[in-house]
């Protein structure tokens, strides 16, 4: 099937990439309003995140996860041949102060480019260094270990790591751990990238992570915009992808995402969003559905029915493929808002987490088709569609009213709106899906530091229909921010094989005295119940619970978050997530 990309544009000029063995057209747009900055070229260099159970590939212009002719490149599990995602890419908007719209998105490159290699000076950056950061460094970090306990090393990406800034001053740039304290990377000196080896002070966002780490930098300022035809924001990105070796299949089918995001412009920019868009191609791409868990912040795929379809497919009981911003940018102080919906507003440094779920149509729809130019962009960072209004609820979420909405497709759990609502209730088809989420809105300031992480988390049931995935991929999730919020250190549940979850309810959640949680026990077996704090400690046992449900006290445990395991007799576990305001 040929599947067509319409924009509405002034110059055209066509491009024609392969997905899949299909043919897709693309046009071209380009205005005068946004003047080319360095003349830096597209950026050409990738490299593949293949240490755990997923292959990733990952390119150095805004974008990931295909190869730039039309193949898939996220492979699970790793040398299968099978795919999860297609594309993904990093969306950024917002408004200066006269109110201008600017954005920095990037999809398949049909358009042209947002994004160039590089840190900036300022707003500004040369070809030629352009062209120098047009690479990942691709880091074990046992190639490290090896190298602080040796002194010695041949790996090429340790030896000219970029520790430092090309610009006066040198001022830091890629983490590493400075041995002589001269400001300078040089490994000559025993300095070495950041990997937590017990050396130094930890700091989560400066510093490496996973067994494996790619490490590159960009900016929006190389040249003339053309996916979305915006003037500059100014923004230096340092980007890191990771991943850890495990045989633990919550870890080994994860990977990891950080962006260091800098504001150089001297500008302040209001009404900001960040947002993560995904072509998830599951397999078979076109069969596929999409879906939220609003509480957790999590976006996901899944097939439409029970088989994905060969050659391409996964067969009977499909994985599901999801995204989750473990911890988005920082939210505006007092803004009344609980934005990590930790059940706290307006907590110290609260970070916005998953705040709009959409996807939007393969065609040139004015409402709800591909977005073309840098309002449309931004609507849709907005949860709005390319006309500006916003989203509505039910159906394909652009059926007009007032019954307005932030997540599409989010089951039973959007708490505004509690009729069930997924792309099964709005009677619709699998197709090629792709969809968007974004954190927002937020204010950055000039010079400001926003430290962005995410996860891409693949999970598939033992068995079961086309929803026996979810549950797993949801109760991973649960493990993933775990580990995250530890920063990876001191961390010990989940690291047991687990199955897919039949929890009920949870109601109230959060809760401030006591929370009774519900679930499915057709054989009357007794349960065990345990919960853990965020350093994956256990602060509460319950045994021998006889019942389909039992009453949690609040008793001495502090505000937070906490994940807890409710096991039976035969083994079967069941996860969630409790919130204590």
């Amino acid at each position: 099937m040929k599947k067509i990309y319409f924009t509405t544009c002034l110059v055209v000029s066509l491009s024609i990439y392969v997905k899949a063995g299909e043919i897709k057209t693309t046009k071209k747009t380009s205005s005068h309003h946004n003047m080319p900055q360095t003349g830096c070229v597209n950026t050409v260099a990738h490299a593949d995140l293949d240490i755990a159970n997923v292959r990733a590939r990952i390119m150095t212009g805004g974008d990931m996860w295909w190869d730039l002719v039309g193949y898939p490149q996220y492979e699970v599990p790793n040398g299968s041949g099978k795919h999860s995602m297609f594309a993904g890419a990093l969306w950024i908007g917002g408004l200066d102060p006269g109110g201008q719209v600017k954005t920095a998105c990037q999809t398949y490159r049909q358009t042209g480019n947002d994004y160039w290699a590089g840190p900036i000076d300022t707003c500004d950056i040369t070809a030629a260094n352009c062209l120098v950061y047009d690479r990942l460094w691709k880091l074990n970090k046992s190639d490290v270990a090896d190298f602080v306990n040796t002194g010695t090393t041949t790996v090429q990406d340790i030896i000219d790591y970029p520790g430092n800034s090309p610009y006066a001053g040198n001022a830091p740039l890629a983490p590493y751990f400075d041995n002589n304290a001269d400001g300078l990377y040089n490994y000559l000196d025993g300095d070495y990238p950041h990997f937590n080896l017990g050396t130094g002070t930890p700091d989560c966002c400066d510093m490496l992570h996973g067994d494996q780490c790619l490490w590159w930098v960009i900016n929006d300022v190389g040249n003339l915009k053309t996916e979305t035809n915006s003037p500059a924001i100014c923004l230096e990105i340092r980007c890191q992808a990771y991943a850890f070796s495990s045989s633990v299949a919550q870890t080994a089918n994860t990977t990891f995402y950080q962006y260091t995001m800098i504001n150089l412009s001297g500008s302040t920019y209001t009404n900001c969003y960040f947002g993560q868009w995904a072509d998830a191609d599951l397999g078979f791409y076109q069969d596929d559905f999409v879906g939220c868990h609003v509480g957790k912040g999590v976006g996901y795929c899944y097939n439409a029915d029970a088989v994905d379809d060969p050659p391409d497919g996964y067969g009977a009981t499909p994985p599901v493929i999801g995204v989750d911003i473990l911890h988005g940018p920082i939210a505006d102080a007092g803004d009344g808002i609980d934005n990590n919906r930790n059940g706290i507003i307006d907590e110290p440094s609260e970070d916005i987490i998953m705040s709009k779920f959409m996807f939007y149509d393969n065609n040139n729809n004015p409402v709800n088709g591909n977005p073309s130019g840098f309002i449309e962009y931004y609507n849709y960072l907005k949860g709005h569609w390319r006309t500006g209004d916003p989203m509505t609820y039910g159906l394909n979420g652009a059926g007009g009213g007032t019954d307005y909405c932030d997540f599409m497709y989010p089951g039973l759990t959007d708490p505004t709106h509690p009729t069930e609502w997924t792309e099964e209730t709005a009677l619709h088809t699998g197709d090629d899906r792709r969809f968007l989420m974004s954190a927002g809105e937020f204010t950055m300031l000039p010079g400001e530091v926003n430290c962005i992480s995410l996860a891409v988390i693949w999970a598939r049931a033992a068995s079961g229909d086309n929803h026996a995935s979810i549950p797993l991929l949801l109760y991973t999730d649960s493990i993933v921010q775990l580990m995250f919020d530890s920063c990876f250190t001191n961390f010990s549940v989940g690291m047991d094989q687990l199955t897919d979850g039949n929890i009920r309810g949870i109601i109230p959640n959060p809760f401030s005295e006591k929370t009774t949680i519900r679930f499915n026990n057709p054989k009357g077996e007794k349960y065990s119940f345990d919960l853990y704090d965020v350093n994956g400690s256990m602060v509460k046992r319950i045994e021998n619970i006889k019942d389909n449900f039992l009453i949690v006290e609040r008793e001495n445990l502090k505000s937070g978050m906490y994940v807890f395991k409710l096991r039976s007799e035969s083994g079967k576990i069941n996860s969630g997530k409790l919130l204590v305001k």
